[in-house]
């Protein structure tokens, strides 16, 4: 059977059987379990952290367009926005890391796209050093529990990831495991920054608070 969408040119294939449930999709459970990290997104939505919302939705997109085509510029949209994803959770932390470096970064990356240890290689440091990072902003018991639920998932995700590029049995699905493990560690990484977040909100309303109060301290002394 001719691949509907063309003959695969991605420099990464899966262990799945390719179009054997779909005439339409390359790697049928690959692509539908690509859905549960739009579901993640969906939580987010309802929060201030509409910006992670909308970056874990466009890895939801990239990943059911390389498993679905197993084209080159699936797994172009699907690498670029792990990436981004990683470099927002940086700056994130860094607030004055500036965007050039994200466009610096995906430029590297776009030359060497069709040699996928670069792109392993390039997330897998983006990855630890976020993870470090974020260990600055952590400050109390539930953003600590968070950062070790990600770290845990994410290290049992990379698991199943190479047990999938091994691909010694197909009896289990273990890349169907990474989306579902790595979209809990996305959930949770958020979830830290979300803390965070709200934290910071906190704080500033004591600040305001402060300030009005302050001010009607001096308007009584002058009056």
């Amino acid at each position: 059977m001719q691949p509907y969408w063309g003959e695969y040119d991605s420099s990464v294939i899966f262990c799945e059987d390719k179009y054997a449930n779909s005439h339409f999709i390359a790697e049928y459970y690959n692509t539908l379990s690509g859905l549960f990290y739009f579901f993640i997104a969906l939580y987010f939505f309802t929060t201030k952290m509409k910006k992670y919302a909308y970056l874990i939705s466009l890895v939801s997109i990239g990943t059911i367009a390389l498993h679905g085509t197993l084209r080159w510029y699936g797994q172009w949209i699907d690498e670029m926005a792990m990436l981004t994803l990683m470099f927002f959770y940086i700056k994130d932390v860094y607030y004055d890391l500036k965007y050039i470096y994200c466009a610096m970064m995906l430029g590297f990356y776009m030359p060497f796209h069709d040699n996928y240890n670069v792109f392993l290689f390039l997330f897998i440091f983006i990855v630890i050093y976020q993870y470090n990072a974020v260990r600055l902003i952590i400050n109390d018991e539930k953003t600590r529990y968070y950062l070790k639920m990600y770290k845990l998932s994410m290290m049992i995700g990379f698991t199943f990831w190479l047990l999938d590029r091994l691909c010694f049995t197909k009896i289990i699905n273990f890349h169907v495991l990474w989306h579902i493990l790595s979209g809990i560690g996305a959930y949770n990484g958020t979830q830290v920054y979300h803390e965070h977040r709200k934290q910071l909100d906190k704080a500033g309303l004591k600040i305001v608070k402060w300030m009005k109060t302050k001010k009607l301290r001096n308007k009584e002394i002058k009056n």
